[in-house]
């Protein structure tokens, strides 16, 4: 257990917009960065640095000496202080911080921080896919392995739809009117009947309620999305009921092939939505 004697702030953080980081530090540590920066900005030290540049051992030490240490507990923070950068430049992190970090008897000790790392830097980072593995539940990996923007939520309306923005305003709808959807799934432009027909088969794993199904037809076509789901409909004979909304190119073919198999569409997607809480006992 550490005696804390102070408690600072420091990290290192990409400003992308003006392709440069910078040297964060604040004597005000333990406390949201954020809320120092909105009642004593003047509390905050900020030095920039390039990339080419690297955070050198004279920035380092200026910083250090701003926050106020001398002697051993000025080398202990410039070592700490170019570590946060080699960690930045090693798992290309978008911010790498340490708060607190607290001075005690013994020396200066990080004891809690975190790390923005950046997702376009997945494929060649192990750490990043060791960590997005090691949180992924067994569903979500079947997702990514097929390709599909999936979370796994905790409600029972199983959500396909396309577009991450269409997906996420469904779920927002849903939680307005007081339903629990039991995952999001973005099936993607341009989807093809394989494709719907697999994230329908992940969906039925969650064993929802009901499923609700909202297609808005751009480069994705109705019809291929109504072949997939009269395949899927035959092939999984224990399938949840499921609320179909289709609009969009070729929409008037993708609702014919439907209610040729009796099963109806909507365009409307409250028309939609109302018919879940219907089926769902209101």
């Amino acid at each position: 257990m550490a005696t804390i004697q102070h408690e600072y702030y420091c990290s290192i953080a990409l400003d992308a917009s003006g392709r440069q980081f910078f040297l964060i530090a604040s004597k005000e540590g333990g406390i949201d960065i954020e809320e120092v920066a909105a009642t004593h900005p003047e509390d905050i030290i900020k030095e920039k640095f390039s990339f080419k540049q690297g955070l050198t051992r004279e920035l380092a030490k200026k910083v250090a000496e701003q926050l106020g240490f001398t002697n051993h507990l000025l080398d202990s923070a410039i070592d700490i202080f170019l570590k946060l950068w080699e960690i930045t430049i090693k798992t290309e992190a978008q911010l790498v911080e340490i708060n607190p970090l607290v001075l005690t008897p013994s020396g200066l000790i990080a004891v809690d921080g975190k790390m923005i790392l950046d997702d376009d830097a997945a494929f060649r980072q192990p750490l990043i896919q060791e960590l997005e593995e090691k949180n992924l539940s067994d569903l979500e990996k079947l997702a990514k392995e097929a390709g599909f923007s999936f979370v796994e939520l905790e409600g029972d309306i199983g959500i396909l739809a396309n577009g991450a923005g269409l997906t996420m305003a469904l779920l927002d709808v849903l939680s307005q009117i007081g339903l629990s959807p039991a995952n999001f799934l973005d099936v993607g432009g341009g989807a093809s009947k394989e494709r719907v027909y697999k994230a329908l088969e992940l969906i039925f794993k969650l064993k929802p309620k009901c499923i609700l199904i909202n297609i808005f037809g751009g480069i994705t076509r109705c019809d291929i999305v109504a072949e997939a789901i009269i395949q899927a409909l035959k092939d999984f004979s224990n399938a949840p009921p499921m609320v179909i909304r289709l609009t969009g190119t070729k929409e008037k073919e993708g609702i014919d092939l439907l209610k040729r198999e009796n099963i109806n569409a909507f365009k409307d997607v409250m028309e939609a939505v109302n018919k879940v809480k219907e089926v769902l006992g209101g």
